[in-house]
């Protein structure tokens, strides 16, 4: 899980949360020493993609990742794609490329949009504990999606649903009316243990966006 070589370009790679296949673990380090994450907005602002609060978040005060909430109140930060893997934005990295955080996520989305075109998620569906699931995945930023209703009404469809984002990868839609324990069951089951563990709170797809739970009940829905 961690590479000891000693290398000229004084990167050391340590993989958190389990295991790492070498070829990857030589990806991310070849990525990461083109990777200029000073350089101007213009140069990065191609690569910048919302990434879906984790948490937990192993890094220093300094180097902790910026995380915005986004109607309906998803907490969202932003990651910069290198490729095989992210590089977390901070504060900092903001103030040097002089943007505003309305900038910076209509950014985001935007290139989110261009990605999905490029890489259409993967679309499952199956049954458990008599529940109807769909998944919609994509690889680094699946679990995003509830950002973009546009994007996402294209794969769930009209009918309203419970929406759970327990990793970073995937969004799971469950009927509107699944028993709280099944919902429950689905998070554990793909999230305990998981690094990428989101903190985002379950969501609600009503036919043409997102919107929280607690708006179900205010529409006279059952609990």
């Amino acid at each position: 899980a961690q590479d000891h070589d000693r290398r000229d370009d004084g990167l050391h790679v340590q993989a958190l949360g389990g295991s790492m296949p070498a070829d990857l673990l030589e990806q991310i380090r070849s990525a990461m020493t083109q990777l200029d994450p000073l350089a101007p907005w213009p140069d990065i602002a191609p690569m910048v993609l919302p990434v879906l609060k984790r948490i937990r978040h192993p890094y220093p005060p300094e180097a902790s990742p910026i995380h915005i909430q986004v109607p309906p109140g998803i907490p969202t930060g932003f990651g910069i794609d290198f490729g095989p893997a992210f590089s977390h934005v901070h504060r900092r990295l903001i103030e040097h490329w002089g943007v505003d955080e309305a900038t910076l996520l209509g950014t985001a989305l935007e290139n989110l949009r261009r990605l999905v075109l490029a890489e259409p998620p993967r679309i499952e569906r199956f049954e458990h504990a008599g529940a109807a699931v769909t998944t919609v995945s994509g690889q680094g930023w699946g679990s995003s999606l509830v950002l973009l209703p546009e994007v996402l009404g294209l794969h769930l469809g009209a009918d309203p649903r419970v929406l759970l984002t327990p990793v970073r990868n995937t969004i799971v839609a469950l009927p509107d009316d699944v028993e709280p324990d099944v919902a429950y069951d689905i998070w554990d089951a793909l999230a305990h243990g998981a690094h990428d563990e989101l903190d985002v709170q379950p969501l609600r797809w009503t036919g043409s966006t997102v919107t929280t739970l607690l708006d179900r009940q205010t529409q006279g829905l059952p609990n």
